[in-house]
């Protein structure tokens, strides 16, 4: 299978919508008391186009026979201005989305080994991205890779 990495552009905005509304999907259904389905597109053109602009982001997509099979969205921060943390830069993994009918063929491999690319180009050493805890299939793939957890939120509700 013959994927083309590329750096997306705003026409890319159909194929990106369509693969977005798969991740949004998954996430409405795993975790609907913070996220809900929605009848317009949930990320406009503007999003994207502000993404792409960014000189500090970068927005990939992964390509197969000239459809979009996956994007991840990265962006380069600072840690908090305050004395006792160690100031540093490092990259942001914002999302990650590959087309269920390409998930575990290396597309995500691919996507995020691409963002470690860039992060090298913008003379970075630190990658940081986020997993929802029911995303086993995505934690597996970023423990795979040699992501590790640093810290853990967690919360309750109250009745």
């Amino acid at each position: 299978m013959q994927i083309v990495l590329r750096t997306a552009t705003l026409e890319d905005y159909e194929g990106l919508f369509l693969l977005y509304a798969q991740l949004d999907q998954v996430h409405t259904e795993a975790l609907p008391e913070f996220f809900r389905s929605v009848e317009e597109p949930a990320r406009s053109r503007q999003y994207f186009a502000e993404i792409i602009a960014n000189k500090d982001a970068a927005l990939f997509v992964a390509e197969y026979e000239g459809t979009l099979v996956g994007a991840i969205h990265c962006f380069i921060d600072d840690a908090p201005k305050i004395p006792f943390i160690v100031p540093r830069r490092f990259v942001l993994i914002d999302d990650m989305v590959v087309d269920e009918n390409f998930r575990r063929r290396g597309v995500g491999q691919a996507l995020l080994e691409r963002v470690d690319q860039w992060v090298r180009e913008k003379g970075l050493t630190e990658v940081v991205l986020g997993v929802w805890e029911f995303n086993t299939a995505a934690r597996f793939l970023y423990e795979k890779l040699g992501y590790h957890t640093t810290w853990r939120r967690m919360r309750k509700q109250l009745q």
